[in-house]
């Protein structure tokens, strides 16, 4: 028993020896399986994300450039609306100028039906009965059809251009074609992008394989990407399939010794193709990290295999952070980049339709970058992406779409609430500190599309169009601007430059006429002077409405020159009355802020009088309470030099502002206009009496003649002449008249 007991416990060590054994060979059996099936998991989903990201990145250049093309064609198309067979040469040439000036082609052309073109070059060179026959794109368009040329030299520009064609419509029929060059420069900034980071590169290339957009480099050592690469057989054979099918594929190759990924698809013009190659290391280095963790594993029999998981995890997870890094977020600002805001929008639009689109534009970076660095003007993006990420709310984002553009989604559709969001974000960029200790101003301007509750349409990309839209609006202001697309945006971009293409001709053949409206003595109700307005009759007799054309002439600076124009028509006017020996009546001429800030505005004013051989105090020089706080030594300057010379000096407006008695205090006026919002109903409120009583009064001690404009009814004329008001003006006595009705009105002259 002995025996057999010691024998059992000699065994039982062994069998336990043989069953641990078995179990361990089981485990490592299990753990080599179980890796072997990871690594081949593993590398499929790696692969998968290859080809995922490669695409997804090559789709962002591809639709950038397909974006180009599509509003280069849409520019031309709006522009050809203007043109028709009816139009002499030298009008063509004018239009051709003012288009060309407004966008960034290198030349634009209009093309008869007999194929001879009128061509404006954006240097302001003319050619004329130029043979564009020989342009098959010009034909296609004669044809209906618009299109885009294929690559071409310039010789005039020494450059590679691309011409652009739209059919110009008159009456349903095709009377001509509208033409613009844009330099390949465009394209070639796109596909020079960095692709991940700078290791990875885009090219273009025609059906036969012909580099025609690439890095200089490429093109000058090889001009054809499909015999610059060694591909084996079946890559090339599936290469050119994908080609003449005009499908995407995803390839990998072997050059010099390295590894690549691919991608080609078609660009849907001419018979180009976009190719992303990238270093296939840059995306499968996690890959390798975890193949060689899992070898070492192997080899120590797994001893750690729990812990090999979570690395491998976390490895992986580290390298698909990299490579998303790369594909969605912008590198200097660590915004989200344009491809990866879109997604996101489309996808919160598609739950919600309550939000509203801004993109955020900054004046004068270029000036910024020139003057203070790079370093500093890239500073000043990470502020604005600073400020945007504090401003936002938990579900609204924010992207740096190129350059100093900004764009991010408010979650609300209130414009008084967006108004006050995107004023608060402009004023914060405002404030921001370029440089410690210097006050360089920053402006923006935005431009804003909110998603109507009705609407069917969750384009984003339709939204950021739109935003771009309004942001064109107040590119051109000065300080901080807003503006909403609204669906009149086209038909008030169409209106302007109506306007302005007619403003100059209409102030030569004198379609702009002054009319007076009367000034009444309240106390006895007798015309004591007159204000002069503007009103444009055109040659048909229609008007214009003031406020249809005078915003504009603010905008663009003709304000000036009609504001001359009718100071002259004033002393013309006045100087009629004298000859014909009748009394004259002081008249009051608005002046605008441009006209007035003038380095030679004296000068000017003073030659005109002497001109007519007038006396100055028969004129008064109107200013607005708005332009007076602005500047006030320079205004205070100003008015003291009118007053030496003679001219008397009227205040339009008072009361509209938040410092009216501030400017009282610092600026010698002789008239006061109280502005039209005191008479807010037809007898005047409680409130209202208050202040113009203690006003008036004012005006009275300080030795100010006080009119009153607006006055509609006999109640309201006779509250302000109790109150002790000198003059009113407004409907109830005269609306503005032309010179020859007033003239009769004020000296009974038939």
């Amino acid at each position: 028993m002995t025996n057999k007991n010691q024998l059992q416990s000699i065994k039982d060590p062994q069998r336990k020896i043989r069953n641990m054994t078995l179990i361990v060979a089981c485990i490592i059996g299990f753990f080599v399986v179980t890796a072997v099936v990871l690594l081949t998991l593993l590398n499929h989903v790696m692969l998968q994300q290859t080809r995922q990201y490669l695409g997804e990145i090559s789709n962002q250049c591809r639709a950038a450039i397909e974006k180009q093309i599509e509003g280069d064609l849409m520019t031309i198309q709006g522009v050809s609306a203007f043109f028709d067979d009816t139009l002499d040469e030298q009008s063509i040439i004018e239009r051709l100028e003012t288009e060309n000036n407004r966008n960034s082609f290198i030349r634009m052309s209009y093309i008869d039906r007999d194929y001879r073109a009128t061509v404006v070059d954006i240097d302001g060179s003319v050619y004329t009965d130029v043979d564009m026959s020989d342009q098959p794109v010009i034909e296609a368009a004669m044809n209906g059809t618009l299109g885009l040329s294929d690559i071409m030299h310039d010789r005039l520009a020494d450059k590679d251009i691309v011409l652009y064609a739209t059919p110009v419509y008159q009456d349903d029929e095709i009377v001509g074609v509208m033409g613009a060059t844009r330099s390949v420069d465009s394209f070639s900034t796109i596909i020079q992008q960095p692709l991940f980071g700078t290791h990875g590169l885009n090219l273009v290339i025609r059906q036969n394989g012909e580099a025609i957009l690439a890095l200089d480099e490429i093109l000058q050592e090889q001009g054809n990407f499909l015999e610059m690469i060694n591909f084996d057989s079946q890559t090339r054979k599936k290469l050119e399939q994908a080609i003449a099918t005009q499908s995407a594929y995803t390839f990998s190759f072997e050059d010099s010794g390295r590894q690549y990924w691919g991608t080609i698809n078609t660009l849907g013009y001419n018979d180009w193709y976009l190719v992303s190659v990238v270093p296939a290391y840059y995306i499968n280095q996690g890959y390798q990290q975890m193949m060689f963790v899992f070898i070492v594993t192997i080899l120590l029999l797994i001893v750690v295999f729990s812990f090999l998981l979570l690395y491998t995890n976390h490895i992986r997870h580290v390298s698909t952070q990299r490579i998303e890094h790369l594909a969605y977020y912008d590198d200097i600002t660590g915004a989200y980049n344009t491809h990866k805001f879109m997604e996101l929008a489309a996808a919160r639009l598609s739950e919600d339709k309550n939000y509203a689109l801004v993109l955020l534009d900054l004046h004068g970076f270029k000036f910024i970058n020139a003057s203070f660095g790079f370093s500093v003007g890239d500073r000043l993006l990470c502020g604005v992406s600073d400020i945007l990420s504090q401003a936002l709310g938990a579900d609204e984002i924010y992207y740096h779409r190129f350059a100093d553009q900004f764009g991010f989604l408010l979650h609300t559709q209130d414009e008084s609430v967006i108004r006050k969001r995107v004023t608060a974000i402009m004023d914060a960029i405002s404030a921001f500190e370029l440089v410690p200790g210097d006050s360089h101003p920053i402006h923006c301007y935005c431009g804003i599309k909110v998603n109507q509750h009705d609407s069917k349409e969750l384009n984003i990309g339709l939204m950021q169009d739109r935003a771009a839209a309004a942001l064109a609006q107040v590119k051109n202001l000065h300080g901080n601007h807003l503006a909403f697309y609204d669906h009149t945006l086209l038909e008030r971009a169409q209106h302007k430059n109506h306007i302005e293409q007619h403003m100059h001709a209409a102030l030569r053949n004198r379609e702009f006429i002054a009319y007076l409206q009367p000034k009444y003595d309240l106390h006895t109700e007798q015309i004591v002077s007159a204000e002069a307005l503007v009103r444009w009759q055109r040659p048909d007799g229609s008007l214009v409405p003031p406020g249809d054309f005078i915003p504009i002439f603010e905008q663009n600076g003709f304000i000036t020159q009609l504001d001359l124009y009718i100071f002259e028509e004033v002393c013309r006017t006045q100087r009629r009355w004298l000859d014909e020996g009748l009394p004259i009546v002081p008249i009051s001429v608005n002046q605008s802020r441009l006209l007035f800030y003038q380095k030679n505005y004296l000068e000017t004013v003073h030659g005109l009088v002497s001109k007519y051989d007038l006396d100055p105090k028969y004129i008064i020089i109107e200013v607005t309470e708005s332009l007076a706080t602005n500047k006030a030594e320079e205004i205070a300057s100003v008015i003291s030099g009118l007053h030496t010379l003679g001219f008397s000096v009227s205040m339009d407006d008072f009361g509209s502002g938040y410092s009216s008695l501030n400017v009282l205090r610092k600026l010698s006026i002789d008239e006061l206009k109280l502005d039209r919002d005191f008479l807010s109903s037809t007898e005047l409120e409680a409130r209202s009496r208050i202040i113009l009583r203690n006003i008036l009064e004012l005006a009275r001690e300080l030795h100010i003649t006080t009119v009153c404009e607006g006055v509609e009814t006999r109640i309201q004329a006779d509250q302000l002449r109790d109150m002790g008001c000198d003059i009113a003006q407004g409907y109830f006595f005269s609306r503005p008249i032309d010179i020859e009705s007033f003239t009769k009105l004020a000296f009974g002259t038939e």
